[in-house]
């Protein structure tokens, strides 16, 4: 596959997960609850999380006006701290949002792995089979266990981010991360399902780098629309599991 394809696979894949829940019952059932836990964590979140941020770039902005050498009454100085902090808050914003992502990711991972192998299982990736309970609950103790190792490394990265965001011209770049980051988290699910190993998983995600990149570009418009972002996280996850099986053919 062309890199412009694999860019327009990516892009489009939420909406292909979104047509894959509103047409097959199952999926919208696996959907539900997912949805509704990260309405909960975003409307108490964002509401919490967006003053917050909102009084650190101010400080942010001095403090970095002071390493660099400007004076506040200068005009260099003026230009530097007007500037600054259209850089610094959008990097801010979705450091908050990959954050809640990762709290509703801890909670919900369960539900979306599964919905990650009922749409893998649909489109023939992986075999039907019937589940004992203890098969059932060892799958969940598994998907629960790589869902907190994967919020354990995500965070590092995500603060490692979050601080080179403050240095000046990296904060577009830093933000594109968060969205690389989450897309890879949204197929992860998909790779957990089919018990690849780490060392195969980054294979797949250097490989398909650009379908990535196209699935980052459009969570981070998705993002944008209030309300839109609580529906469209399921139905990424789902538009994951189609991914994988397009990469995959």
């Amino acid at each position: 596959m062309k890199l412009l394809s694999k860019l327009v696979c990516g892009f489009l894949s939420p909406l292909v997960g979104a047509s894959l829940v509103v047409r097959h019952r199952t999926f919208r059932r696996l959907a539900l609850l997912p949805f509704i836990i990260t309405v909960f964590v975003f409307i108490f979140g964002l509401a919490a999380g967006l003053p917050l941020i909102t009084t650190f770039v101010s400080p942010f902005t001095k403090t970095l006006a002071g390493w660099f050498g400007f004076r506040a009454n200068s005009p260099q100085g003026e230009m530097f701290t007007t500037a600054l902090p259209f850089l610094i808050w959008p990097a801010l914003a979705l450091a908050l949002v990959y954050f809640l992502l990762t709290l509703t990711r801890l909670v919900a991972a369960p539900l979306y792995g599964l919905l990650a192998e009922r749409v893998l299982m649909k489109q023939g990736v992986l075999s039907e089979e019937k589940i004992n309970a203890m098969k059932w609950v060892k799958r969940q103790f598994r998907m629960t266990r790589a869902a907190l190792l994967k919020a354990v490394l995500f965070l590092v990265l995500g603060l490692i981010l979050a601080v080179l965001s403050f240095i000046p011209g990296l904060g577009l770049f830093t933000s594109f991360a968060f969205l690389v980051l989450l897309a890879y988290d949204v197929v992860d699910y998909s790779l957990e399902a089919m018990a690849w190993d780490y060392e195969r998983r980054v294979e797949f995600f250097r490989q398909h780098f650009a379908v990535f990149l196209g699935l980052g570009a459009s969570l981070g418009l998705v993002l944008l629309i209030p309300g839109l972002n609580f529906f469209m996280l399921p139905a990424s996850v789902a538009g994951g599991a189609d991914l994988v099986r397009r990469m995959l053919k």
